[in-house]
C-alpha cells in the first residue's frame, strides 16, 4: 500500500492556517465548500420559486418537499456510499462525484430556466444523492491525508465552512432567483460552481483504496443494517455518533425556528431574521476553530461535556432573554431590534451557544475518524450520516407536532434547551464513570 501522507514521519502537525496552505487539504476543502454552497444556493432558489410560483398552501407544501427530498437520500443510500468509498480510491471517487454534480446541475439549469417545479424537486433529490455519495468521502479521506493531530483543525475548518455555506448559499439563492431574469442567473451560477468544484477535486492527492476486496452490493438495506450494527458494537464509535446527531438535530431546530421567532414573536423584518441566523452561523464557525485549542491540540473527548454544558446554559439564558425582551409596538427593522432592551443579551446568548456547539461537535468528528478501523472508516461515516438524518427528521417532526399542538416558538426553544441540559448531565455522568468512549 502506498504511503498515505506527504509529510515526513515525525513532522510537526499543521495548524488551521497551515492546512489552508497545504495541498493535502486545500483542494478537498475547496471542493467541499463549493459543493455545500451550491447545494444550498439551489435549494434556496427552489424554495422561493415554490412559494411564489405555486402560491398559498401549495407553495408551503413544495417548500417542505424540498427539505424532505434533499435529506431522503442520506437515509436510503449512505451505507452503499460508505461501502463504495472504502472499496475504491477516495480521490478518484471524489472526482467522479463532482463530475456527476455537473451533469445534475445541467438538468437543474434546464429546470430553472423553464421553472418546472416537479423537475426542480427531482434535481434536488439527485443533489441530495450526490451529497450522500460525497459525505463518506469528505470525512473518510481526512485521516488518510492528514496526521492525527491535524484532524481537529481540519474538521474545524470543514464544519465552519459548511455552516457558512448553508447561510450564504441559502441567502444567495433566494436573492439571485428573485432578480429580473433570476432563473437564468441562478442556472449559470450552479453550473459554474459545479465546474469549479470539479476543477478543485483534480488536485486532491492520489491514495489507494482502503478495502479493495470489499464485495459490491446494490441493496441499501443490508448495507445500512450492517453499518449501524458495526458502529453500535463499539461504544467508542456509537456514542460520538449519537453526540454528532444531537448537534445536527439541535442545529436544525435553531436554523428553522430563529426566523420564525423573529417573525412570530417580534413581528420583525427579514433583516432581523438574517442577523439571528448570521450570529448562529458565525458562532458555530468560531467554535469549530476554537475546538483545537480547547482540546490541547490532540484528538480527545475532554472538551465535549463542558461544551455541551455551556451550550445548555446559554440556550436556557437565550430563552430567558427572549422572554424578557422588550416587545415592539409595531413592525421592527434591524435598527429598531438592536435598540430594544435585551436584544444584545439575546444576540450574545445565541452566539455563545453556537460557539459551544462548534467546540462540542468537532472533537466528536475527529475522534470518529481517528478511532474507527481504517478499512471501515467510510462506512462508519456513512452510519453517522444515517443516524444524523434520522435525528434531523425526528427533531423536525417533533418540533412540527409541538407547534401544531399550540406550543409557541419560544416554548419550543425552551424544550430544546432542557434537552441540551439533560444531554450535558448524561455526558458528565458518563465521564465520571470512566469516560465517554
Amino acid at each position: 500500500m502506498a504511503p498515505r501522507r506527504e509529510t515526513p514521519a515525525g513532522a510537526t502537525p499543521l495548524g488551521t492556517l497551515g492546512l489552508l496552505r497545504d495541498r493535502r487539504f486545500l483542494p478537498l476543502f475547496l471542493t467541499q465548500l463549493l459543493g455545500a454552497f451550491n447545494d444550498n444556493l439551489f435549494k434556496g432558489a427552489i424554495v422561493i420559486l415554490a412559494v411564489y410560483r405555486a402560491g398559498g398552501e401549495g407553495g408551503a407544501v413544495m417548500a417542505m418537499l424540498a427539505g424532505g427530498l434533499f435529506i431522503l437520500p442520506f437515509l436510503l443510500f449512505s451505507a452503499l456510499a460508505g461501502e463504495l468509498a472504502d472499496r475504491l480510491p477516495k480521490p478518484l471517487l471524489i472526482r467522479r462525484v463532482k463530475l456527476l454534480e455537473i451533469l445534475i446541475m445541467l438538468l437543474g439549469a434546464v429546470a430553472l430556466v423553464t421553472v418546472h417545479l416537479p423537475a426542480l424537486l427531482f434535481v434536488l433529490f439527485l443533489m441530495g444523492a450526490q451529497s450522500t455519495l460525497f459525505g463518506p468521502l469528505k470525512y473518510g479521506i481526512l485521516p488518510e491525508l492528514l496526521e492525527e493531530d491535524e484532524l481537529l483543525p481540519a474538521n474545524g475548518l470543514v464544519e465552519a465552512s459548511t455552516f457558512l455555506a448553508i447561510l450564504l448559499g441559502t441567502m444567495g439563492g433566494t436573492l439571485l432567483v428573485a432578480l429580473p431574469g433570476g432563473e437564468r442567473h441562478t442556472a449559470l451560477a450552479v453550473l459554474l460552481l459545479a465546474v469549479l468544484g470539479w476543477l478543485a477535486s483534480l488536485a486532491v492527492p492520489p491514495l489507494p483504496a482502503a478495502a479493495p476486496g470489499l464485495a459490491r452490493r446494490f441493496n441499501p438495506w443490508p448495507a445500512s443494517r450492517e453499518a449501524i450494527h458495526h458502529a453500535r458494537r463499539q461504544p467508542g464509535i456509537w456514542r460520538p455518533i449519537l453526540g454528532i446527531s444531537w448537534f445536527w438535530a439541535v442545529g436544525g431546530i435553531y436554523l428553522a425556528q430563529l426566523p420564525a421567532y423573529a417573525a412570530a414573536e417580534l413581528g420583525a423584518e427579514e433583516s432581523v431574521a438574517t442577523l439571528l441566523l448570521g450570529m448562529f452561523v458565525l458562532g458555530i464557525g468560531l467554535g469549530s476553530l476554537l475546538a483545537r485549542p480547547a482540546a490541547g491540540g490532540h484528538v480527545t473527548l475532554r472538551p465535549v461535556p463542558w461544551a455541551m454544558a455551556a451550550l445548555a446554559l446559554f440556550s436556557l439564558d437565550l430563552v430567558a432573554a427572549a422572554a424578557t425582551l422588550e416587545r415592539p409596538a409595531g413592525p421592527v427593522d434591524l435598527g429598531g431590534f438592536l435598540a430594544l432592551l435585551g436584544s444584545w443579551r439575546l444576540l450574545a446568548d445565541l452566539g455563545l451557544l453556537a460557539t459551544a456547539g462548534g467546540v462540542f461537535v468537532v472533537p466528536l468528528y475527529a475522534w470518529l475518524q481517528a478511532r474507527s478501523e481504517a478499512a471501515f472508516k467510510a462506512r462508519v461515516i456513512a452510519a453517522n450520516n444515517i443516524v444524523n438524518a434520522v435525528f434531523l427528521v425526528a427533531s423536525a417532526g417533533l418540533a412540527s407536532l409541538l407547534l401544531a399542538l399550540g406550543l409557541s416558538v419560544l416554548g419550543l426553544l425552551l424544550v430544546t434547551a432542557l434537552g441540551n441540559l439533560l444531554v450535558a448531565l448524561w455526558l458528565f455522568v458518563r465521564w465520571q464513570r470512566g469516560g465517554l468512549a
